[in-house]
């Protein structure tokens, strides 16, 4: 008993927000324990939240009401009130695991991991799917609404089993191209990071490497693209076939862009114009699993517009690359070396 008074002790104070670092580490510890998710429950229990259970989570919404509820805590200590719950939605218990589960949510992993928690309520916890990639692999993906992924080299995919009743979410580390079925009742949601890439049905391409811009580019159909990052949801395009956003955390830009090139990237048909040829031998880095230098730096600087058809064998790539970059390579196994 003793023990539990004192977890209750720092569950309070993490509610709070204030836990010093070392309470941080013990909260993490606690979570993992199996009475955790009890003394939480009865913590939560103690106090009126201000919370209603509700189907609608929308981020902005959601921290609005959060925010309610960290204020009447801080302003009520001692009250008691009994917690309503909306018939049909959430029994009292399942609802104030929620509210606990939220709460942790946001003062231990932001926004971002609010993010990703409230889109699956305990409830609906599925087993999720991870397709990983390595360098030199490209893979076909059926999601559970038969819609396809072309999931590229050296990237990564993450679903559920089955998707909810209200949305189809997928995370995305890398680069794919997507054919979604069509759904309007069933937004289809593509998480990069921060960034948020939402459509009913179509078919587009998406670029999310670590460290690079994230690019999104449409064959069909609409495709909304939104940041995420903080509390504020900010809109970055709304593109149509034939359209292009490049997005780097600071700054947005949008082009035309061929409707048969964005198609093309799932057959192998890569399209650079005007593009330095280090950027072209780091996307044959990934297609080939092969590893590129330069016996004169400066080389790798120089821009060139070419059409490469990735399906064939790195030798013929070669060929038509070194023709139209004007320089002579040595292939050694996955090794390319260009003077």
């Amino acid at each position: 008993m003793q023990a539990e008074n004192t977890y209750k002790r720092l569950i309070r104070k993490y509610i709070h927000n204030d836990c010093t670092p070392a309470e941080l580490e013990s909260i993490k510890e606690l979570m993992k324990l199996p009475q955790a998710q009890r003394l939480f429950d009865e913590v939560l229990n103690e106090r009126w939240s201000g919370l209603e259970a509700e189907l609608d989570l929308d981020q902005p919404r959601l921290n609005h009401k959060l925010q309610q509820f960290y204020n009447r805590l801080q302003k009520d200590e001692t009250e008691q009130v009994q917690v309503k719950v909306s018939t049909g939605f959430f029994e009292k218990k399942t609802y104030l695991r929620f509210a606990a589960v939220l709460t942790a949510a946001i003062l231990s992993l932001g926004t971002y991991g609010l993010l990703q928690l409230k889109k699956n309520p305990a409830k609906e916890q599925l087993a999720i799917h991870e397709v990983a990639n390595p360098l030199g692999q490209q893979s076909r993906i059926v999601l559970p609404d038969s819609s396809e992924v072309f999931l590229g080299a050296g990237s990564k995919l993450k679903f559920p089993e089955r998707f909810s009743s209200k949305t189809r979410e997928i995370s995305l580390e890398g680069e794919a191209f997507f054919q979604v079925t069509k759904n309007p009742h069933k937004p289809f949601i593509i998480h990069t990071g921060t960034v948020q890439t939402k459509v009913l049905g179509t078919s587009f391409r998406i670029e999310a490497f670590h460290g690079l811009p994230l690019t999104v580019s449409v064959a069909t159909g609409k495709v909304r693209v939104d940041d995420y990052r903080g509390v504020e949801i900010h809109s970055l395009a709304v593109l149509l076939p034939g359209q292009r956003v490049s997005y780097d955390s600071e700054k947005t830009k949008q082009e035309s862009v061929d409707i048969e090139e964005v198609k093309g990237w799932k057959d192998g048909r890569l399209v650079f114009r005007g593009a330095s040829l280090r950027e072209i031998t780091n996307t044959l880095e990934r297609w080939y699993n092969v590893k590129f230098d330069y016996g004169n730096p400066g080389k790798s600087l120089e821009k060139i517009s070419v059409l490469l058809q990735a399906n064939v064998p790195l030798a013929k790539i070669m060929k038509v690359l070194s023709a139209t970059g004007h320089f002579k390579y040595k292939i050694d196994t996955n090794h390319v070396r260009i003077h």
